[in-house]
């Protein structure tokens, strides 16, 4: 690559000297000697082949051709001094873009509304989506390929650092057609014998395991069927009477907007009460986005 025609120094010399109509107070303007500015002025004249200036005893005059070298100058140093003060910003943590993943089934809104306090504070940060499953969230955030993620707190690597965000009601979806749809509350004993239906989205492997564990202690085993389907689908086998579902309870507006009446919701309890679901933010510590460590320290402060 060969070297440039002129530099940023040479730029600057050109338009004090336009500003301030001679050598001499472009040099006093810049702080600098005046032999200093007249050799700048020389050298890139003579590496540009063209007169920039015409001089004369009561100062300089820009040529036809200085006049739009000017101009440009103004440009180029106008664009390096936003670019400057850009990467001053992104540098301290107040320009630029955070990437986060979001667990399918986290409902819409609800991560926005939490950082809704520090969008409006930096203004300058982007927050750009993607969507996925808890475990491909967790490995891509350990690549480096997202800055956090909004997951549910379980079996998370030692070397994250967690924050808690909220904790959702486990609640399950039945045919309204169901012996057990129109009772208030249920037990895990009364869905032993159920078939339940685990979609990729629906925190797929917290309720599996949730279910293993309630159930754990009868002799039945757990019917699960397992598909790579997101809830909405999901729900769709449940209205069908293919099994029933566990949801958290923030998706139940969403199901009831959509599936009405066809679909029995209720509560699932045992002696320690509602099961639930709890979410967090994950981020790794070694994060070396500026805008990422500035929200890091947003989300300590508010903890939930």
């Amino acid at each position: 690559m060969k070297r440039p025609p002129f530099d940023l120094w040479q730029l600057l010399c050109v338009r004090a000297i336009a500003e301030q109509g001679s050598i001499h107070g472009a040099a006093r303007f810049l702080n600098t000697r005046q032999s200093a500015v007249s050799r700048c002025l020389h050298n890139l004249e003579e590496r540009l082949n063209i007169t920039l200036f015409s001089r004369s005893p009561a100062g300089v005059t820009p040529t036809a051709f200085g006049r739009e070298f000017i101009g440009w100058s103004h440009m180029i140093l106008d664009n390096v001094a936003g670019m400057n003060a850009r990467a001053r910003r992104t540098g301290k943590g107040e320009s630029g873009e955070i990437s986060v993943g979001i667990q399918t089934c986290v409902v819409p809104g609800r991560f926005s509304d939490f950082t809704k306090k520090f969008r409006a504070e930096n203004s300058d940060i982007v927050f750009r989506y993607s969507e996925s499953t808890g475990k491909r969230l967790l490995r891509r955030l350990q690549r480096g390929h997202i800055d956090c993620a909004v997951v549910t707190r379980r079996n998370l690597a030692p070397a994250l650092r967690v924050a808690p965000l909220w904790s959702d009601r486990i609640v399950a979806a039945l045919p309204v057609s169901h012996t057990l749809a129109a009772r208030p509350e249920l037990s895990w004993m009364d869905l032993r014998h159920e078939i339940f239906l685990i979609g990729r989205d629906n925190a797929g492997q917290d309720f599996e395991e949730l279910i293993r564990r309630k159930l754990g202690e009868t002799d039945i085993r757990p019917k699960i069927r397992r598909h790579d389907i997101g809830s909405n689908r999901v729900i769709a086998l449940v209205r069908s009477g293919e099994g029933i579902a566990l949801l958290p309870a923030s998706w139940l507006p969403l199901i009831h907007n959509q599936h009405g009446s066809e679909i029995g919701i209720t509560e699932v309890r045992d002696s320690g009460g509602s099961s639930h679901l709890e979410f967090g933010i994950v981020w790794r510590p070694d994060n070396e986005n500026p805008c990422a460590r500035s929200f890091a320290r947003y989300i300590e402060a508010h903890k939930a």
